[in-house]
């Protein structure tokens, strides 16, 4: 089942891991690699500064181990791309906060005059700055004082929040969003931003009325939907995940994190052929995703077919021959195929 390891301040350094018995094959690693990013997924989208702003400072995410214990929420490959207008950036070109009165304009404002940012606007742009620089104390502590300069800008506090739980600092982030909320209170960005943050905190039922409210409001963003399903594989319930995948699935048929999840929730549910259809879905959207190649391995083992399995984790080490899991996988399968 789906469980929580350490989980340090940084965003870009845990991640979930998933353990699957196989029961099939002696030798095979007894685990899976999901497709759910970091703690703060799917890297640009959840940045609170816009896309293409990523902490270039964060170690990279550590390797998978060889044996039970096995990843991802690291660096998977990015989320699939989506038009600009469905990306939620809370510093979008236009600085001021959605409903708050108008973007920026193009050009000059009528009767001649140039636009010009507030000052609370002004120190949101200065925040996106350090936040770029990986110095997330210091971009805090720039949207305190945003905060305290303009108290009814939602934008501040969607911020804030993000760079709270970047910081491991969960209840921080979710008293940010909270507050968001009662100045914009059908904002599904903050319900999911403080669904994740419940999430970490280990609230798992207050988490699912977030992400739900989210997923009420958007209804055709599928990361509500996916970070549902993540919770409910917590609560060790795969079936009702399985359905908030194909939920998220049905809202972006091409959001292969949620393929990804299905299938390990579908060998979690012992339905090894439908998680080989998944993992066959993320291979289309991305034919060298290591995860996707090693999971179809570990579907087929189950099935028996051990010859597709050997393909799949050959298939695996080409993209990444230091995959650990893929070559123990394949030694096993070659020598109950050799017997």
């Amino acid at each position: 089942m789906p469980r929580i390891v350490a989980r340090p301040a940084r965003l870009r350094s845990s991640c979930l891991i998933f353990t699957l018995a196989l029961g099939v094959l002696p030798g095979l690693a007894a685990f899976g690699q999901p497709g759910v990013p970091l703690d703060d997924p799917f890297a640009d989208e959840l940045n609170p500064f816009g896309p293409g702003s990523g902490d270039a400072t964060a170690p990279p995410a550590p390797p998978a181990p060889p044996a039970p214990p096995a990843p991802p929420m690291p660096s998977p490959s990015p989320a699939p791309a989506r038009p600009q207008t469905q990306l939620p950036v809370p510093f979008p070109e236009a600085t001021t906060p959605r409903g708050g009165g108008g973007g920026r304009p193009s050009a000059a404002m009528p009767g001649g005059g140039s636009w010009e940012p507030s000052p609370a606007e002004g120190l949101l742009k200065e925040a996106e700055a350090l936040d770029q620089a990986g110095k997330y104390q210091e971009a805090k502590a720039k949207l305190q004082e945003a905060i305290t300069t303009d108290p009814k800008l939602p934008i501040a506090y969607l911020a804030l929040g993000v760079v709270s739980r970047r910081l491991g600092d969960f209840e921080g982030s979710v008293d940010a969003l909270s507050k968001g909320l009662l100045l914009d209170p059908m904002d599904p960005e903050m319900y999911l931003r403080r669904g994740i943050a419940w999430f970490h905190l280990g609230l798992y039922g207050i988490a699912l009325e977030d992400f739900q409210e989210a997923a009420g409001i958007a209804y055709d963003d599928p990361r509500p939907e996916l970070w549902r399903g993540l919770t409910l594989m917590e609560l060790d319930r795969p079936l009702e995940a399985i359905n908030a995948y194909a939920s998220s699935i049905r809202r972006d048929r091409t959001f292969m994190l949620a393929y990804l999840n299905r299938g390990l929730a579908y060998l979690v549910a012992e339905e090894p052929g439908k998680a080989e259809f998944d993992f066959d879905q993320a291979i289309r959207h991305d034919p060298d995703d290591v995860r996707a190649w090693f999971n179809r391995g570990v579907a087929l083992a189950r099935q028996g077919k051990l010859q597709e399995a050997i393909h799949s984790y050959e298939e695996a080490l080409k993209r990444n021959p230091r995959h650990a899991a893929s070559r123990t996988n394949l030694q096993a399968a070659r020598s109950r195929v050799g017997r």
